[in-house]
């Protein structure tokens, strides 16, 4: 007999709607908490249960696939139960040492439609590719749908949340724009170290990365976008054709994603980081106006020294424009600071880092040499892997003993 994962109730108040369900005792261990809530700036009360129910089925089906279970729901809308068998074909391709399998069982299949009376809705964080996908969509007047799923088992303060959404509520105010926002537990309320422990050997990838953040990032808008009538939701690409990786965000799984009268699509996928920089940095040059890219995930601004900002600020300078502009608050001397912090930070560089995000932006700034020449006289010469060879070493030896207390802790605590 197949596993069950069994939708109990769907409670909704106001702007939010908690759902509290049950699991075979073989599935429960995959789960924090079997409850899964969302909170919106927006009355659901209109909405249909059939749509207020997909972030529930979106952030459960991909573990419903992956262990041959059956979900069991009282109704669903009809558009996304009927694409879910796509996105399902585009999990197989990327992952085709996995078989997906499993079952929706429901009752009630409804049709819902509805004539839209916005033309787009984006997913807005802030970042990079966010800001790319709306300055190419601008014309469309996108609503900002800016989240935070990081809760625990219920809606507690966070700084960084508070920071995400001053910053999305002040762009929208600026462009003359509306803003979703929505908060929930959706990353939080699946154990997925234990899905890991058992999948991600063959699948070759976690469960957040590989199957969950996608769905669960684009659904958890979905009963929103159902009420302000949105044609399509816009979602930046994270990733590009020059490295084709799996992932949960892809256009082979996002552009088959479909409710009521609305779709999704996978934005600038054929672009990559250093042209999406360049998309940017020419809209808010040639307006000659600030804007902040928030990069640093998790925290209230930017670090300036992780590896993600790093090569955020580099792209910007490749592109003859200073970081400064863009919410990068860089101490001292710029070409003194880049210096000495990716010599610090290269040891921590990945081979595809280098070759799909560093040598990018080193052939960028090749080509524009002249607008930050004293930068680009050592940054384009730069050796990533002899360089991070030197900052590796030099770690070990600064750390030589830490290192090692630390190892025979570890030893002797096993």
């Amino acid at each position: 007999m197949k596993n069950k994962i069994s939708l109990e109730k769907i409670a909704v108040s106001n702007n939010r709607v908690d759902f509290f369900f049950s699991t075979s005792k073989e599935l429960s261990k995959y789960f924090k908490y079997k409850h899964l809530y969302f909170k919106y700036n927006y009355d659901l009360n209109d909405v249909p249960t059939s749509v207020v129910v997909i972030p529930f089925v979106a952030n459960i089906i991909p573990l419903v696939w992956l262990t041959d279970s059956i979900l069991e729901i009282n109704e669903v809308d009809e558009s996304f139960f009927k694409c879910l068998a796509k996105v399902k074909v585009g999990y197989k391709n990327m992952f085709p040492n996995v078989q997906f399998k499993g079952e929706i069982r429901t009752s009630n299949i409804i049709p819902n439609q509805y004539t839209p009376t916005n033309e787009a809705a984006s997913l807005f964080s802030g970042g990079l590719d966010a800001l790319a996908t709306f300055v190419r969509i601008k014309d469309k007047r996108p609503i900002l749908i800016t989240e935070f799923g990081w809760h625990e088992k219920d809606i507690q303060y966070s700084e960084v949340w508070e920071a995400d959404k001053k910053n999305a509520m002040n762009f929208a105010s600026e462009n003359g724009l509306q803003n979703i926002l929505v908060e929930s537990n959706y990353g939080t309320f699946i154990d997925d170290s234990n899905i890991n422990k058992e999948f991600s050997r063959k699948l070759g990838d976690t469960w957040w990365h590989g199957l969950h953040h996608g769905l669960a990032i684009i659904s958890a808008a979905v009963p929103i976008c159902y009420k302000l009538k949105i044609k399509t939701i816009y979602i930046g690409s994270s990733n590009t054709p020059l490295l084709k990786v799996p992932c949960a965000s892809d256009p082979s799984v996002d552009n088959e994603f479909k409710f009521a009268s609305s779709h999704v699509f996978h934005d600038a996928y054929e672009l990559n980081r250093q042209d999406k920089v360049k998309v940017v940095v020419d809209q808010y040059s040639s307006i000659k106006s600030k804007v902040a890219i928030r990069v640093c995930f998790k925290n209230e601004e930017n670090c300036c020294r992780c590896e993600k900002c790093l090569r955020t600020i580099m792209g910007i300078v490749a592109e003859g424009e200073n970081p400064i502009k863009y919410g990068f608050n860089i101490p001292g001397d710029l070409n003194l600071f880049l210096k000495q912090a990716i010599d610090s930070e290269v040891k921590f560089f990945t081979d595809t880092f280098i070759k799909i995000y560093w040598e990018l932006i080193q052939d960028r700034m090749k080509k524009n040499y002249r607008k930050n020449p004293e930068i680009a006289a050592w940054f384009i010469h730069y050796q990533f892997k002899e360089q991070r060879k030197k900052s590796l070493l030099k770690y070990r030896i600064v750390n030589f003993f830490p290192i090692l207390k630390r190892k025979i802790h570890t030893a002797f605590s096993g």
